[in-house]
């Protein structure tokens, strides 16, 4: 299944710079050619901006597809995905796509917490919500539910990509292409995050090292670490400035 994120949440994509109609006050069908009000091609934007993105998997979907009908497994992933999607948004972020068994979301910038803490937070609490459906799983089908997380800050290019039928809308570049790769050395239950993501959210988060990968295309070596939780003196710290 893909779904463009951009007809799911098109006015909080319109705020990191999304896709919209030139005539329409409001924005509609963010991600396609034409505007679902009045017809009009959608006009296209295209822009750099510093984003903290958040990659989460259901670990061995392949497997639960396997043993279980298309049914339960459909309810499964709708409740996933919908605790997601309230997650995302409740953090400030938005949920640019869905990849099958899985969601690409962003962080922008904004008023309060660092759009990198915003997307730290947003991973433990994703992890905590989906206890339910996890426990539900293994109680009634006997099978190990876990998703796996992982998030990178950084500039990325916002924009339209694809041909006249079929149009995406989302962030592409290294920062992306690292979350990604990390996202593939991260195990199940595991929030996996780059050394500059932990820097913008130090000292409110407790980390372990996990040592350094290569990052995508290059032989540059990235210190990686996994998010084991949030400290309970919050207050005490002190917010990185918005870039």
């Amino acid at each position: 299944m893909a779904i463009n994120g951009a007809d799911v949440l098109g006015g909080n994509l319109a705020a990191l710079g999304g896709p919209g109609c030139l005539q329409c006050p409001l924005e509609r069908l963010a991600g396609r050619n034409y505007c679902g009000g009045c017809g009009r091609q959608l006009r296209t934007r295209s822009e750099h901006k510093q984003v903290s993105v958040l990659f989460v998997d259901v670990s061995g979907f392949t497997a639960l597809s396997e043993r279980l009908d298309p049914e339960p497994v459909s309810e499964i992933m709708r409740r996933t995905f919908d605790i997601l999607l309230g997650v995302v948004l409740e953090h400030g972020g938005t949920v640019n796509q869905f990849l099958g068994d899985g969601v690409m979301a962003l962080f922008g910038e904004g008023q309060g917490e660092h759009h990198a803490s915003r997307a730290l937070s947003a991973a433990l609490a994703v992890r905590e919500d989906l206890e339910t459906v996890r426990d539900e799983v293994r109680r009634r089908y006997g099978l190990e539910f876990r998703v796996r997380m992982a998030i990178n800050t950084g500039p990325v290019g916002l924009g339209a990509i694809g041909v006249a039928l079929r149009t995406d809308y989302t962030a592409t570049g290294s920062t992306t292409s690292l979350a990604s790769r990390l996202l593939c050395i991260a195990e199940p239950g595991q929030i996996v995050l780059s050394d500059r993501t932990r820097e913008l959210a130090a000292g409110r988060y407790d980390f372990r090292n996990l040592g350094e990968v290569s990052a995508t295309e290059s032989s540059e070596r990235v210190s990686v670490y996994a998010l084991t939780r949030e400290t309970a003196d919050v207050e005490s710290w002190h917010q990185v400035p918005v870039e």
